[in-house]
């Protein structure tokens, strides 16, 4: 979704850094009042806009991106206007998805997939790999189901069921469902290394939602084009949307009638956003909200998280055959198949016959040329298996990092409460949070939440 940003020019007026919440170091039409001032234009950012513009709440986004969406990405090919979703690929069918949808006038309809020819390949060697995997989730999901709290929240008991802080490596070989595991790290794409990962982070990615998603339960847009929440939300914002912005500067006072200030950086120039609410749906990392001025506590608890580096993109000109999927593997059953990261999960077509897409993880920061640079060394492999006879160089037309991807915290911090802290934040210093640290990845499990246990809280 690409969306057109025009601002009119900020009159400048010099301010100094003790200065720079005052509203007299501001034109007039750069100082933004609102009831909530939310941080992030991505799935639960938008969501919560939405749906609080509808309850007759002022909202302002703040979006350091040109467009928003977060991980919903589609793309249309302007020659044949065929649309290619390559990053979010469904939402759940559950009653927030279904308001929303409805909120927006956006007509959805059950999701299919076209068949496609299904390879496994080891993408260091090119080889054909026979991958043993069981045709259901069925031991997986019987202790998953131990757990019913994790589908809708972090409320865990005390102390937390020793199995869930298992590594997923040991809790497989404990309950014998070795022969899922290939398909559970499928299903868990953008999760680094998760044979090392705690059980419980397993378990919020590969949940429930996933399950009825895949027997059926799965919507999306008629139109074909997931973003179009994304192009829907940004014709009501409007103004509202401070696209390619970023917060530089923060003042979060303790009473609730003192509210927050804002200082914004946009394209042409800083503005001052004073808002009664802050709602952050950016992931809680310290150095994405170090200009928040965090406070001990804060910072104490968002520096516990770690994550793992997750890279969206769409190829042209790859040689490969029309309809395949090709899913990266290795030989060796000691690890159940699963590859070495830094690698693609999946090298995929889509139903732009010419274009394909695939999705790449790392446990360790990689930069994009590198990342390019292994998919294209790849794709010759593939080629060869294939029988290409297509040499000239892949094109990438769009490449999107979605790291940090999946934060998660140690067993340790688990232990300790830390969900129970991070829960406590909510309202400090006039702040609240949702996002995916805080629930899940899935976007219809994230509204769930946010719209149960966020958006009555800022009312």
């Amino acid at each position: 979704m690409k969306t057109a940003i025009i601002y009119a020019a900020c009159l400048v007026v010099t301010a100094s850094a003790s200065g720079q919440f005052s509203f007299s170091s501001y034109a007039s039409r750069d100082v933004i009042t609102r009831d909530i001032a939310i941080i992030g234009g991505g799935s639960s950012g938008i969501y919560s806009a939405m749906n609080l513009q509808s309850a007759g709440k002022s909202v302002v986004v703040i979006e350091k991106e040109e467009i928003l969406g977060g991980h919903t990405r589609t793309w249309t090919d302007p020659k044949t206007g065929i649309s290619v979703n390559y990053g979010l690929q469904a939402y759940y069918n559950n009653t927030a998805a279904v308001d929303y949808f409805a909120l927006l006038g956006i007509d959805v309809g059950p999701l299919q997939f076209s068949p496609l020819t299904v390879v496994h390949s080891d993408f260091q060697t090119g080889a054909s790999v026979s991958v043993n995997t069981s045709g259901n989730f069925d031991r997986y999901e019987q202790q998953l189901h131990k757990y019913p709290y994790l589908s809708y929240s972090w409320d865990l008991p005390n102390p937390v069921p020793a199995d869930l802080l298992l590594s997923f490596d040991d809790f497989i070989r404990k309950y014998s469902i070795g022969d899922e595991v290939y398909n559970i790290f499928s299903a868990g794409r953008g999760f680094a290394n998760i044979l090392d990962q705690l059980t419980i982070n397993v378990m919020k990615m590969v949940d429930d939602s996933y399950f009825s998603s895949i027997a059926g339960a799965a919507i999306g847009p008629l139109s074909g084009k997931n973003d179009e929440i994304y192009t829907k939300a940004f014709s009501k914002l409007g103004s509202d949307a401070l696209l390619a912005s970023t917060v530089i500067g923060a003042q979060r006072y303790t009473k609730a009638n003192e509210g927050v200030r804002l200082v914004v950086k946009t394209p042409s120039c800083n503005k001052l956003i004073v808002a009664k609410k802050l709602l952050v749906t950016a992931p809680p990392l310290v150095r994405n909200l170090r200009t928040l001025n965090l406070d001990a506590t804060e910072t104490g608890l968002f520096s516990q998280f770690s994550y793992s580096n997750y890279f969206i993109m769409l190829l042209n000109n790859t040689g490969l055959p029309a309809g395949y999927q090709f899913l990266n593997a290795n030989a060796s059953t000691s690890s159940f198949n699963i590859p070495q990261l830094p690698a693609p999960y999946l090298i995929t077509a889509t139903k732009d016959p010419n274009i394909f897409y695939s999705w790449y993880a790392s446990p360790y920061d990689v930069t994009r040329e590198e990342v390019e640079n292994d998919v294209t060394r790849i794709v010759s492999r593939l080629r060869e298996i294939t029988n290409s006879t297509v040499t000239s160089t892949p094109q990438f037309l769009e490449f999107h990092s979605h790291t940090p991807f999946k934060l998660v915290a140690d067993a340790d911090s688990i232990t300790e409460g830390f969900y129970e802290k991070l829960k406590q934040l909510q309202g400090h210093r006039n702040t609240w949070y949702t996002g995916a640290a805080f629930i899940s990845h899935d976007a219809s499990v994230l509204w769930n939440y946010t719209r149960h246990e966020v958006l009555p809280l800022l009312s």
